[in-house]
């Protein structure tokens, strides 16, 4: 049976769920930096998208110490991960759900809607952008941080110099964006890189994208190593949108 793409998301994440946080510095910086964009203490519903193990949730739980929780991600072992850390914070109001963020299985309407380096994972990040942006009540905020269009442009090059196709997941310009950075990653060694995304769940390449061979593979490592000694560059863009905003492909 062929996995649905959802399906090899959530297997990846699930696999590598109890070293995730080991593995993961960047995303936890990434999720401290977008608590800066979070609005004032005065909402009350919030919904995550993609909690994971919880690194945007803790800035979440400390900015609004009244607000009512609903953190999801589609990877039940991630879900079980955060509930493990958070359920019993101080008699909270948080609930969990197993829901995929790009299609919210979700009748309910929110103050603040948070994602944190999820949007790379939808299949059309503008489309599930709008989705979400209809939860929100009047005068309600969603917060996000994706890696921006241009992403790993070491990796790319080196894949082009091989001849070689990009799996890649390409991102689109994104509305709302308030900052960018770009963050240069010193990964030791070639294969590291690509380990650090594979200890993340993060090695899933874009929908159609057929793995390369080995030998093509090790090439372009090679490559990488050679060029850029195995420094990579994450474009990182930081957004914030209003209830009444339109979002438009």
């Amino acid at each position: 049976m062929t996995l649905s793409r959802n399906q090899q998301i959530a297997g990846a994440f699930a696999a590598r769920a109890r070293d995730y946080e080991r593995n993961a510095a960047l995303q936890a910086d990434v999720a401290e930096k977008l608590a800066q964009h979070l609005p004032g203490s005065g909402h009350r519903k919030i919904l995550e998208i993609g909690c994971g193990t919880g690194f945007l949730t803790r800035h979440l739980l400390a900015r609004y110490p009244h607000g009512d929780f609903l953190l999801t991600d589609l990877a039940p072992e991630m879900v079980m991960q955060c509930r493990a850390r958070y359920s019993l914070a101080n008699g909270r109001a948080i609930r969990f759900a197993i829901m995929d963020g790009e299609a919210p299985d979700c009748t309910e309407r929110f103050d603040l809607i948070a994602l944190s380096m999820t949007l790379q994972w939808f299949a059309d990040p503008l489309a599930g952008l709008q989705r979400l942006r209809d939860l929100l009540r009047p005068g309600g905020t969603l917060v996000f941080s994706a890696p921006g269009p241009g992403s790993f442009p070491e990796w790319r090059a080196a894949l082009e110099a091989c001849g070689l196709r990009r799996g890649v997941i390409e991102m689109p310009q994104l509305p709302g964006v308030v900052e960018r950075e770009t963050r240069k990653v010193e990964y030791g060694n070639a294969a590291a890189f690509l380990n650090a995304l594979k200890a993340i769940g993060a090695a899933t390449p874009r929908a159609g994208y057929d793995p390369l061979p080995p030998g093509s593979l090790r090439a372009a490592l090679r490559k990488l190593e050679q060029d850029d000694g195995a420094r990579v560059s994450w474009r990182i863009v930081y957004g914030v949108l209003c209830a009444p905003d339109r979002i438009r492909s």
